[in-house]
């Protein structure tokens, strides 16, 4: 005699098993987007606190003089900018690094994030959609903030190192332009994620092909040549304020259609909050 755990319907047939949920994720660039900070202002801090005062002014003048290569960089792309800018942190420990990033993530770091932001990872995680960072920060600044705001996973630059001291190359992948759409890839294939379910937030027009990797792109803040493809692709757009900003205005563009396309940003694709 067998017998059967499976239950019936009233109508006498077995109901439907649900389908289930695909994991879905929301791909966050943090410079710009998430923070009102850049990468310059992270070197900076390092640098000037890395050692002792003659120790700062010599790493800060080996700064001041690869401004002219940033700069130049900056208009070029940005895998040349993160390469020159980490140049300067050739000699430095690994140690040293580490606890630098401690220091900035607490008394910098937390405080300069978007509030609206950090409302928003909450919104997407409520609607179980896991977030991860995309950035080209490094990861001795990027893991306390990842912690901080219980982000699992993250995309960060790496310093080769040689005797537990920064040699000032980056690890492959360097985390810019293509590398960034490129590792979400990556990561898409390894999370069983299918990428035309998943969000994109960033502000630069170099995060392009990031965004469009994405089934949900959304431009934060945008700069000018990526608000302009925003818009070209019909992307929405908003924009967070300071922390330290009481100045009362909407986040979003004066546009119902953006108002509409952000509001759906915090929900899956079944509709939940």
């Amino acid at each position: 005699m067998s017998v059967s755990n499976h239950k019936k319907a009233s109508n006498g047939h077995a109901p439907k098993a649900s389908k289930p949920q695909r994991r879905r994720a929301a791909f966050y660039d943090l410079d710009g987007t998430l923070v009102d900070l850049n990468l310059v202002h992270a070197a900076i801090f390092t640098l000037a606190n890395v050692g002792e005062w003659s120790g700062r002014v010599s790493y800060l003048l080996g700064f001041a003089a690869r401004i002219p290569r940033l700069y130049i960089a900056e208009n070029r792309d940005r895998r040349t900018l993160n390469t020159v800018l980490f140049e300067a942190f050739k000699g430095i420990s690994r140690d040293r690094l580490i606890s630098l990033g401690e220091e900035y993530c607490e008394r910098i770091l937390i405080g300069h994030l978007f509030p609206r932001a950090v409302e928003l990872i909450g919104a997407n995680r409520e609607a179980g959609i896991e977030p991860v960072l995309v950035t080209g920060s490094p990861d001795f600044i990027v893991a306390p903030l990842a912690r901080h705001l219980g982000i699992a996973d993250f995309a960060a630059n790496r310093f080769v190192f040689s005797r537990g001291r920064a040699t000032g190359r980056l690890a492959e992948p360097v985390m810019a332009g293509d590398e960034k759409a490129v590792w979400c890839n990556d990561y898409a294939a390894s999370h069983d994620l299918d990428l035309a379910d998943c969000w994109g937030y960033a502000d630069s027009h170099y995060d392009t092909a990031f965004l469009a990797n994405l089934g949900h792109p959304v431009a934060v803040n945008p700069d000018r040549r990526l608000r302009a493809a925003a818009l070209s692709r019909q992307w929405p757009v908003i924009h967070f304020e300071k922390a330290a900003d009481s100045k009362p205005r909407d986040d979003f563009d004066n546009d119902p259609d953006f108002n509409n396309d952000s509001e759906r940003s915090t929900r899956g694709s079944d509709g939940a909050a």
